[in-house]
Parts: C-alpha cells; structure tokens; sequence
C-alpha cells in the first residue's frame, strides 16, 4: 500500500470496532488489527464473501446500498465469530485510485441484550398495566397523557395517536371538566401530596362516575413530572347513593311535614329524633326533648307502655302495638294520645330503634263529649217531648170521656123526650141524636189518632209486622189498650156496651196467641 495511506490506516487502528476496506470485487485491501482479532489474521488475504459465509446475501444487499446511496447500516447476528450481535455501517471512498467499500463493524451484543431486556420489561409492565381493571393513566407536568392502560383506553375510547404530544384539554370534547381534572393533577405536582378518592366523572361520558386516586409520578431524581391516575367505576354506587339520598330526602320530607307526631328513640325510651308534629304537641324544642324519654312525659297513673313494647319486641319479634294513653305537656296539661310503636331493624334483621307515631286525640275527646252532650240534651228533650205529648193524649182522653159521657147522658135524656113528646118534636129529636152520636164518633178517633201517633211512632209499624191480620176495630182496641184504659173507658168512648168490648178484647186477645192468665195491655206495651 501507498505509504501516504499509512497516517490514516493509524488512525483506523484506533477505532473501537473492526475496520475493512474491500475493493469492487470484494477482495479485502486493508483490515485494522480489531478485524484480525474478531475474525483471524487471515482475514487480510480473504474477501468479504468468506468473511460473511451464509449471510452473504446480507453483504451483498448492503452493497446494493452503498452503490446508491453512498452508505448504508445494518444490525445482524454474526455468531460464527463468538460475537453475539453487530452494527455494520459501509460507505464508498476513493482508495488507491479506484472506488472501495470502507466497512465499520461494531459489536452491539450488550446493547442488544439491553434493549432486549428493555423490551420485555416494557412488554410486562404493560401486561401488568393491562391486566388491572381500574383505568391506569400517567400525564407529565404539561397536561399530556405519557402513558395509558388498556382499560383506560376501552373505557375513554382514547388512543395514544390522539392524545400524543397534545394538552387532554384540546384533545376532549368535554373542556370545562378537563380543567377541573388539571387542577387536581395541577395540586398534586405541586405539592408532591397523592389526592384520593376523588368522585369525578369519565372524561368522555359524564353518566358514568369513577373514583380516583392521584399520585405524584417522579423522575429518577425523585422529582415531581407528573401524576399518575387510578380510577374504579363507581357508576352504580353513585346511582345507589343518589336514589339513597333521594329517598332519605322523601323520608325526611314525610316526617317533617307530617301532621302526627313521629319518634325514635334507644331502648331505654329515650328521645333520639322528633319531628316538628311532636314537638308542638308538647311543646318542647328540639334541645329539650333530646334530654327526655317516654317515662318523663307519661302520668304516673300510666304504666310505661313503650318500654314495655320495647322489651317484648326485642325478645319476641313482636311487629306493631297500638294504644291510648296521655303525655303531660311543657305547660303541665295532659294530652290525650294515641300511640303506634314498632321496631327499626338494621340490613341483617337485628333490632336498632324504637319508631312511634303519636297521634292527637285532643279533638277527637272533644267532639265525643259534645256529641254525647247533644246526645244527652236531645235525649231529655225528647223525654220531656214525650211526656208533654203523653200528659197531652191523658188530658184529651180525660177531655173526651168526660165530654161522651155528658153526650151519653144527653143522648139518654132526649131519648126519654122522645118517648114523652110526640109528632114534629119526636122527628127534630131524632135528628139531634144521630148528629150527636156521628160527630162524637168521628171527631174522637181523629183526634185520638193524631195524638197518639205523634207519642207512639212506630206502633202500628211493629204491631202490623207481626200481625198483619188485624182489623181496623182491632187497630183501635189495641191502641186503647197500650194506653191502659179499662174496658169501660174504651166502652164509653167508642159508644159500645162493655159486653161488646169485652168481646172484642177476646178476639184480639185469640189473634195475638195470648193465653188468658197474660196481660194483654203489657203484651201490647212492647210494640
């Protein structure tokens, strides 16, 4: 070789891996002492085919290469050599007059392996990441998403390609809860504090809500560069705690606004909770009744009631028990109450409280005695009507007797005038008979019924029920009868004889299945 070459075949020398220089025909002109010692003295005296062997379809595609472009690189196993992995770079220079491959081989066995193990355990710590079902995302101190697992991704429907390089907050759709999210990360970089159980919900879809731990995410130097996310669907635990509090609130709503009184108390009957109902009825605040119990508002002349509901609840099962009793007022008055006692179990059945709706009955004693007030007035009124009515129809009685028999006598009198005085004064005589004995039958009986039908309202009701078979006479002599007239009066006020009305009474007596020795008119006085 030119020894003006050798000024730069020394510094070949120097570099860290094998140098060849190989002519268009692959004959190898130079190789620096590193080529000797990988791959034998006699490399010098060989060509790039035999130095190759079976990967000479590498070499020669490498070649092609060169040709075109002037370099060209590659990575390939060179076992054969008790070299793992090498890095060969070729470029094409002017050598002895002619255009020559200077070939540069690097041993990169170690880099490889590292990269290698590199590889596998980015490959594991994503199929750690992957496997874990809560969404596992890492943003730098410039709001960008570094790093993401496969459920974050499933669950946001974001990849890397739309979020790389790029602040979240441009690349969602949703901006205004992307900054609120920033502020939380924002926190924790700057603190260096982890912020837990956050309740946010999804970037991508506000209906479903997760729970979120943030943590700082460091550098190897331990300094903050960003944050590192869990998040667990917490969906249907929101629902739950939502329709939870809706309920609670409806609850609340009952038993503010309800018009009774409702308590809960321990099982020593001591006041926990009362609604506004129960503290009016008393009138107690909120503060003092909190210090009371049942036994506090309940008249000694009371058994104690609801701690006895309480000790057969607890050791019985007993659902429900009712009763009435009185609460002494902040004012001292009695209250009269009616009280509903039941248990409060928890999820599991066990007893946990004691609930009673206390019901004012103020009112309701209130309306009672008026209505047995107007009962007992009405009651004596109708008494006194009665007995009016009754001193009324004995004095009419009294009145007509008294009056058919001065017509009875009259009669008598003029009959005898009849028999004393003949012609034109026997004829007017008659005539004044027969008015008389008319107007007295029909005038008495008008009379007498309308009276005693005001006083005995539903005699006739009653007695033609169970007799619908009696005769108008009979009718009549049923009504005297009920009055207590003897047969005498019945007989003067009717104008019979007492043998006729004797003989009515019989025949009564017959349709009413009586026997002889049975009162009749007592028999009568029922209906």
């Amino acid at each position: 070789m030119n020894s003006h070459y050798n000024g730069y075949f020394k510094i070949l020398e120097l570099v860290p891996g094998a140098v060849l220089i190989s002519d268009a025909y692959d004959h190898i002109l130079f190789a620096n002492s590193n080529a000797k010692k990988w791959f034998g003295k006699q490399v010098a005296n060989e060509d790039m085919q035999w130095l190759f062997g079976k990967k000479n379809g590498v070499w020669q595609k490498l070649k092609s290469r060169v040709q075109s472009d002037g370099s060209a690189s590659v990575d390939m196993e060179f076992r054969q050599y008790g070299i793992t992995c090498i890095n060969v770079q070729a470029i094409n220079i002017p050598f002895q007059g002619q255009h020559c491959n200077v070939t540069f081989m690097r041993d990169i066995s170690a880099q490889k392996l590292l990269e290698q193990e590199l590889r596998a355990e980015k490959t594991m710590r994503e199929y750690i990441l992957d496997s874990i079902p809560a969404l596992v995302f890492v943003k730098d101190d410039e709001n960008r998403i570094i790093s993401m697992n496969k459920a974050y991704r499933e669950v946001t429907g974001l990849t890397m390609e739309q979020l790389a390089n790029r602040n979240i907050i441009h690349a969602v759709e949703n901006k205004e809860l992307a900054e609120i999210f920033w502020k939380d990360d924002l926190e924790v970089i700057e603190t260096g504090m982890p912020k837990r159980n956050i309740i946010e919900p999804l970037i991508t879809d506000e209906k479903k809500w997760f729970i979120t731990d943030k943590i700082p995410f460091r550098d190897e130097r331990g300094k903050v560069i960003g944050v590192i996310g869990f998040s667990i669907d917490s969906t249907e635990r929101k629902n739950a705690e939502d329709a939870l509090m809706r309920s609670e609130k409806k609850l609340r709503l009952i038993f503010e606004t309800s018009p009774d009184g409702i308590v809960m108390s321990d099982f020593e009957g001591n006041f926990l909770t009362t609604n506004e109902a129960f503290r009016n009825l008393l009138g107690y605040g909120h503060e003092d009744l909190s210090k009371l119990s049942f036994s506090d508002i309940t008249p000694d002349h009371y058994p104690d009631q609801e701690k006895d509901f309480i000790k057969k609840a607890i050791h019985t099962n007993q659902d429900s028990e009712t009763f009435e009793k009185e609460y002494i007022a902040k004012n001292n008055l009695l209250i009269p109450v009616s009280v509903t006692c039941w248990m409060l179990n928890d999820e599991v059945g066990k007893p946990l409280q004691m609930v009673a709706n206390v019901k004012d009955l103020t009112y309701e004693r209130k309306a009672e005695a008026l209505e047995k007030s107007l009962l007992q007035k009405e009651n004596e009124q109708l008494e006194n009507d009665l007995k009016s009515k009754t001193q009324e129809l004995n004095l009419k009685i009294t009145q007509l007797i008294e009056k058919n028999q001065l017509v009875t006598s009259l009669i008598k009198q003029l009959q005898h005038m009849q028999k004393e005085h003949p012609g034109a004064i026997h004829k007017h005589i008659e005539t004044i008979i027969h008015d008389l004995q008319n107007n007295t039958r029909e005038d008495f009986w008008s009379q007498f019924e309308t009276t005693f039908g005001q006083v005995n309202q539903s005699f006739y009701d009653n007695l033609f029920k169970a007799y619908p078979n009696l005769t108008n006479n009979e009718r009549k002599i049923s009504a005297f009868l009920k009055m207590n007239l003897s047969t005498k009066d019945i007989a003067n006020i009717t104008h019979q004889s007492i043998r006729s009305i004797e003989m009515a009474r019989a025949r009564l007596r017959a349709k009413l299945n009586l026997d002889r020795k049975e009162n009749l008119s007592k028999f009568l006085n029922q209906f």
